[in-house]
Parts: C-alpha cells; sequence; structure tokens
C-alpha cells in the first residue's frame, strides 16, 4: 500500500511541473487555445479561377469584337454594329457564369457549356430577362481559348435588331493613360449613315485637333480647348472614359471609338471611381467650353 501512494504521488508531482510556474493546467491548456486561435489563418472566399478546374482556366477572360446584326427591322432607328466584350467569369462541372458588356449594358449571363472530344466548347447561356435587350447566346470557344463565335437572339422579337452574331477575340484589358487616338480619327464622320435623314448635320465630322492632346496624360489649359469644334472637345473628353474600358450608350460615341478604335474595349458602364485627379481636372476644363463651342467641322467646307 505504502508503495502504490508513493508511485501515485510522482506522478500528481511531475503532472503539476508541465505547467510553467504560477500556472495551473487549466490555465495552460487555456494559453494554448488561444495561441492557436492567434496563429489559425482565416479562410478567404474562392475566387472564380480557384473554383475552376485548371483546364478551364483559359477560358476565362474577355472576348471583345463586332456584334453584327443578323435580322434587323430596316423601319426602325437600329445599330447595325456594336462592339461588345463577353467575359467569361467561371466554369465548373457543366456549369458556366459571366457577363456581355454592350451598347452600355452589363447584363449576368450563365448557362451550361460542353466539351467534344475535339476540345471544341459549346456554350448556352441566358442573360435574366429583366431588361429590354436582354437574350440567350450561343457560341462556341476554340480549343486554345482564343476565340468566341455564335449568335444572340432576343427575347423581345419586336426589337429593332432581334438577332445579332458575333466573332470575338480573346484581349486582355489594362489601363493605359498614354493610349492615343488613332490619326483617321481626325477625319472621321460622326454617323455611320444608315439612317441619314434623321440627323440634319449628318455630314459634320472630327477635325485633325482632336488628336493634339492626350487628356489623360497631358493637362489641359483653357488656351488649348477654348477655339476647338464641338465634335473634337467632346470626343476627346470620352477618349478619357474609353481608355478606363467604359462601354458608351450614346451611339454616336459607340459609332467613333467601336470603328475607329482598336484599343477601346467596353468592360464597364461605370468607370467614376477609376478616373484619375488629372483626369476629372480635364473633364471639366472641356465641358465647360464643349457646350458653348462652334459646332462639328463640316466635311463640304474642306
Amino acid at each position: 500500500m505504502k508503495r502504490l501512494t508513493f508511485l501515485f504521488s510522482l506522478v500528481l508531482f511531475f503532472a503539476c511541473n508541465d505547467a510553467p510556474a504560477g500556472e495551473t493546467e487549466t490555465d495552460a491548456n487555456q494559453t494554448l487555445q488561444e495561441e492557436t486561435a492567434e496563429t489559425e489563418t482565416p479562410t478567404e472566399p474562392a475566387s472564380a479561377e480557384e473554383t475552376t478546374p485548371v483546364k478551364f482556366n483559359k477560358y476565362l477572360g474577355y472576348y471583345v469584337g463586332d456584334f453584327e446584326a443578323k435580322e434587323f427591322d430596316s423601319d426602325q432607328n437600329y445599330s447595325y454594329i456594336n462592339r461588345i466584350t463577353i467575359s467569361i467569369e467561371e466554369m465548373m462541372d457543366g456549369e458556366i457564369s459571366g457577363r456581355s458588356i454592350v451598347a452600355g449594358n452589363d447584363r449576368p449571363f450563365s448557362g451550361t457549356f460542353n466539351q467534344r472530344e475535339s476540345g471544341l466548347v459549346e456554350v448556352a447561356v441566358k442573360e435574366p430577362g429583366d431588361d429590354k435587350y436582354d437574350g440567350a447566346f450561343s457560341f462556341t470557344i476554340n480549343p486554345d481559348g482564343s476565340l468566341v463565335e455564335g449568335i444572340w437572339k432576343a427575347y423581345n422579337t419586336g426589337l429593332a435588331v432581334p438577332e445579332r452574331i458575333y466573332e470575338l477575340d480573346k484581349k486582355t484589358f489594362t489601363y493605359n493613360a498614354s493610349l492615343e487616338l488613332p490619326e483617321h480619327v481626325g477625319w472621321a464622320q460622326l454617323y455611320n449613315g444608315e439612317h441619314p435623314e434623321e440627323y440634319v448635320d449628318f455630314a459634320e465630322a472630327l477635325s485633325e485637333d482632336v488628336l493634339a492632346f492626350n487628356p489623360s496624360s497631358d493637362k489641359l489649359s483653357k488656351t488649348d480647348v477654348e477655339n476647338m469644334y464641338q465634335g473634337d472637345l467632346e470626343i476627346l473628353r470620352n477618349s478619357i472614359y474609353a481608355r478606363h474600358g467604359y462601354s458608351f450608350k450614346n451611339r454616336k460615341m459607340r459609332y467613333i471609338f467601336d470603328s475607329y478604335v482598336d484599343w477601346y474595349i467596353p468592360v464597364s458602364v461605370d468607370v467614376r471611381a477609376q478616373l484619375t485627379s488629372l483626369e476629372k481636372e480635364n473633364i471639366e476644363l472641356v465641358k465647360r467650353y464643349e457646350d458653348h463651342a462652334e459646332k462639328y467641322y463640316d466635311v463640304f467646307g474642306r
């Protein structure tokens, strides 16, 4: 009995001495739990690329090109071509989601995809239907993920253009303040002539003055803009928004940037938060002169 009591006492002695001096075993356990909690890293929400299987990552991104009328009502005021961006954001377990950005609209879509043995990916997606211009996309993505082509059909068959076709190249969008307007913008007519009777001044055009400054990188002064034509000022100001990937609802702006500016990629319908201080100052300056400037340059006067 004495031997058993002695062994029991030794066990108690070493157990109590495992904890630091002045700290009970309960306190030591609590400290260990707190230290463990402090060193645990919170789990971040998975991004689209993390939730998308690696083999489909190459299909994610922006596809950009012409959204061309396949069927149209010539009695309505239609736009034959707009530049569209299809953004593919997630692909998993046969389901796909993303956005379409065109003509000032940014619409979500979702649906299904299937990959053939050849590697070609077939996609069928739908927009929600709560916007008058919503519809359904059917398209294919080529095996290397560089090209999208297909058809779009509007839910509203009474639209001026209820059906469009497209062939889009994969592109990367990056804001670049140094992007310049190309030289041919300096002689561009402001309308595409589909319905010229609706525009009294449809023959008016821009002048080469529109190329004189880059309002995203040059600080403009009163003397820079006070004698510029109204059309030049309007394009100069909107070139700021174009560099940030703004999708223009205004048809005239769409026509110029869609038709003449290769680097233009519409990715958003609101870029105000991305504007730099310099750009904001230049926008305010240009707007003060734009409303009172002489009208656009007349091509017949050249």
